[in-house]
């Protein structure tokens, strides 16, 4: 008999009313899809699906056995991207959860079941059934999730399952031990969990707890999927929050010894790491010395930007940072140097200003040359020019500043200043750069002579309407101004006093402050401008009572002075009012 002749055969089967003979038409029927030969005979026929897909939806509470051998026909053919229209026509994926969602209502209602009969007799017999039934679900679960994650590739398809709950139901299968179910469970979720919808009723159904358990399972393949499902999940901030509380962080950085899961652990902890709070976290683990010696021994000549980010992120706190040793910080900024890796000096730049090591910043003096040579070599190279002015800023160099102020350094200052010439970030990183310098007085006095403010004025006057460049402005000038330096300069220039002036009612506290800070340096030198700053903090302190004066002028000089009298109940003063108690 050949296999048309056979098939319809079998399906004259699914019309009679016993199971036996559907299970053992089911069974043979798998055993022909499993030949890929027989597929293109088994899809054209007319009735094949429309039986089978009627057959599943009819019976599945009947029988697990055949429900379990049609489903295994309709997992081998949603394997094919082509019959996936087919499949949707003959609604499969609704079948699919409409069993599901049954099988797992079944197993709930049997456990409560044995719940009940608990310290009973039959407490053993109950048992057994339950977990007979777990075996014949296990599998049901795992042809039936497959079939559904396969027909998932449509977005559309994939929307709809969201909507029947189908995340509830694989964080259910998070509870099952069977292997296989939980690779599928896991992929799954991996699937979805890039979808914001789906990702946001994970974190909310404690998805993440769930996953706890992988983590001390000793089973690579579920730890790896464990692992890419919080990856996807960790780009939401409240799941961020739930990794931290679970106590997923140190389990993850002992990830970083195992090259099979360096990779995605190293992009998780950089998200992890996006978080303040949870950065702190990072410092009670051995975290940092872990990314230091995996960037000391990098293959290739630039550190990886997964790596070199992480790195960059942790060296924000200072918890962190303690942790590398002198050495290790000494061949950092060496192979930054070597390889003019910009992200690295990012990191040499986060190390230097958070430390509260000193040999830290002893040890990076110890490179202050070398930054300045390169500097003047590749100072067309933006962005590690704007690392290395960081780096510069960071130092602590106090009098040791005037054997560096060479002319061809004054130079470059003077060039970053300009304003539509360079980028404005760097333009703001040289001004904090002249800041530092500024601290001390010889060089602040060699930087006066090279006419430094008139460049900085200049920026001032440019970007005055941006805050940051007047907070840094600001501060400059009061480096100066603080060994009295410039001082005549400043008060020659009328445009800039009557700015900083008006700037003393700035909204921006920062602003307002450093104004305050300036003028009142500036004001011992002029009266004149002692008497306008006197006026407008008058003016500030009193602004309410001013505005009621003046309320109350341009009242009387319209005739409406009843106003007045309705406040203070006439203008005539009663005399008794000035009265004291004892007469």
């Amino acid at each position: 008999m050949d296999s048309e002749d056979l098939l319809e055969k079998l399906l004259e089967a699914f019309y009679d009313e016993k199971i036996e003979p559907k299970k053992e038409a089911a069974k043979k029927i798998l055993g022909l899809a499993a030949r890929q030969e027989n597929l293109e005979l088994l899809i054209s026929h007319e009735q094949f699906l429309s039986t089978i897909s009627r057959t599943l939806r009819d019976e599945h509470k009947k029988s697990t056995e055949l429900t379990l051998y049609l489903l295994c026909v309709f997992y081998i053919v949603s394997n094919y991207l082509e019959f996936h229209q087919i499949l949707s026509e003959h609604q499969i994926g609704d079948i699919t959860m409409k069993i599901i969602e049954s099988q797992i209502q079944r197993f709930d209602l049997r456990y409560a079941e044995l719940m009940e009969k608990q310290g009973q007799p039959q407490q053993l017999q109950e048992l057994r059934k339950l977990n007979l039934m777990i075996a014949k679900q296990e599998k049901l679960f795992y042809v039936g999730f497959t079939i559904l994650m396969n027909m998932a590739e449509d977005p559309i398809i994939e929307n709809k399952m969201r909507k029947r709950k189908i995340i509830t139901f694989l964080l259910r299968m998070l509870e099952r031990n069977n292997f296989y179910l939980l690779i599928v469970t896991l992929l799954f979720l991996k699937k979805l969990s890039i979808v914001n919808e789906c990702k946001m009723q994970m974190v909310e159904e404690n998805c993440i707890r769930k996953l706890k358990r992988f983590f001390s399972a000793d089973n690579n393949v579920l730890l790896q999927l464990s692992l890419g499902v919080l990856k996807n999940l960790s780009f939401d901030s409240e799941a961020r929050l739930q990794i931290e509380q679970n106590g997923f962080i140190p389990d993850i950085v002992k990830m970083l010894k195992i090259p099979n899961y360096r990779f995605v652990s190293i992009v998780l902890l950089y998200l992890l790491t996006l978080d303040d709070k949870i950065r702190l976290t990072f410092g009670f683990t051995e975290c940092m010395t872990l990314v230091v010696k995996l960037m000391l021994h990098f293959p290739e000549p630039v550190i990886g930007k997964e790596l070199i980010s992480l790195a960059v992120n942790l060296s924000t706190s200072s918890r962190n940072v303690d942790h590398i040793t002198e050495q290790e910080f000494q061949q950092i900024v060496q192979r930054a140097i070597t390889n003019s890796d910009t992200l690295l000096f990012r990191f040499v730049k986060g190390v230097i200003e958070n430390s509260t090591n000193p040999e830290v910043q002893t040890c990076a003096k110890g490179f202050v040359r070398h930054f300045m040579k390169l500097l003047v070599t590749q100072g067309k190279e933006e962005d590690i020019k704007f690392e290395i002015i960081g780096i510069m800023s960071a130092l602590d160099l106090q009098e040791n500043w005037i054997k560096l102020l060479n002319e061809p350094f004054i130079e470059f200052l003077h060039n970053n200043l300009a304003v539509g010439m360079v980028d404005d970030d760097i333009v703001l990183e040289t001004m904090m750069l002249v800041s530092s310098i500024a601290s001390s007085q010889n060089s602040a006095e060699k930087l006066f002579k090279s006419r430094i403010l008139n460049a900085l004025s200049q920026v001032y006057c440019e970007k005055g309407d941006d805050d940051e460049f007047v907070v840094q402005y600001l501060y400059c000038l009061n480096q100066f101004l603080f060994h009295k330096i410039g001082i005549s300069q400043i008060l020659e220039q009328d445009e800039i006093l009557i700015q900083i002036i008006q700037q003393l009612n700035d909204k921006n506290k920062k602003v307002k402050q450093m104004s305050e800070e300036v003028l009142d340096i500036l004001r011992e030198y002029d009266q004149e401008l002692c008497e306008k700053i006197k006026e407008i903090k008058f003016g500030e302190y009193n602004q309410l009572w001013i505005e009621h004066l003046n309320e109350q002028e341009l009242m009387l000089q319209d005739g409406a002075d009843m106003a007045f009298e309705d406040e203070y109940g006439g203008n005539e003063l009663d005399p008794k009012m000035w009265d004291s108690d004892n007469d």
